[in-house]
């Protein structure tokens, strides 16, 4: 592995899987690239089908989890970023319209309406991971990537928002705060392995991304480069 003194900030991942936690510590250069350190997992403890079961016993796998990329990647970290595949996921896409009055779209005019439509969202109690801007219309018509520089009398975009139910994810969260370290946010799963597995081609082309987890499946749709649609379902390959 890279020394740790090669870079000025260290980032650490840990996804909490009913059958393993795993943890990943990566270095960033002064050029902003970033470079696995080390990495770890153990047998999972504490955690059923994405929800923390016995606080004790997932708090004590999370820390030995972290300890052991620690030593891998001879540094410590302080704060990590989680995973959720669990917790219900779930999602629904958002629409909100701003009139433009055929002028030229402007930065401010996104930003506009990007505020209109978080301060719609409605997640009925739920947690909300990500709200993303799934596609433009102008005009009402779709497919629109970039709007800015173009001329609309209406400027619409759908949002895309994952949610979770809130209990389980600060369940994850308070498991991790008491292995001793700072959550900096919590990622959806599908979204992680998203970037991780496909291409930009296939994101934009459309696809279904299957991840198979031992006690739950998530499949998420990926179509225009953002992510359309997600569904965790509570099975997984321990029970076929």
């Amino acid at each position: 592995m890279a020394s740790a003194n090669r870079f000025n900030r260290a980032y650490a991942a840990v996804n909490i899987g009913s059958f393993r936690v795993s943890c990943m510590i990566l270095g960033q250069d002064d050029n902003g690239a970033l470079q696995v350190l080390g990495s770890s997992h153990r047998k999972s403890e504490g955690v059923k089908r994405g929800y923390v079961t016995d606080m004790a016993a997932a708090s004590n796998a999370i820390r030995q989890a972290v300890e052991k990329a620690e030593a891998a990647a001879r540094t410590t970290i302080a704060s990590v970023t989680i995973g959720c595949a669990g917790a219900g996921l779930s999602s629904k896409v958002s629409s909100v319209e701003v009139s433009i009055g055929g002028r030229r779209i402007e930065e401010d005019d996104i930003d506009h309406l990007l505020a209109a439509a978080r301060d719609m969202l409605q997640p009925d109690g739920r947690m909300v991971l990500h709200a993303q801007p799934a596609h433009y219309t102008l005009d009402g018509a779709h497919g629109v990537a970039n709007p800015k520089g173009l001329h609309a009398e209406t400027l619409g975009v759908d949002i895309h928002v994952v949610m979770a139910e809130g209990a389980p994810v600060r369940n994850l969260i308070e498991a991790v705060q008491n292995a001793h370290l700072d959550v900096d946010a919590v990622v959806a799963s599908p979204l992680a392995s998203a970037y991780a597995c496909l291409s930009a081609e296939e994101r934009d082309l459309g696809v279904a991304l299957v991840e198979i987890g031992a006690q739950i499946t998530n499949v998420s749709v990926h179509a225009g480069g953002m992510l359309l649609g997600l569904k965790s379902i509570p099975i997984g390959s321990m029970d076929i």
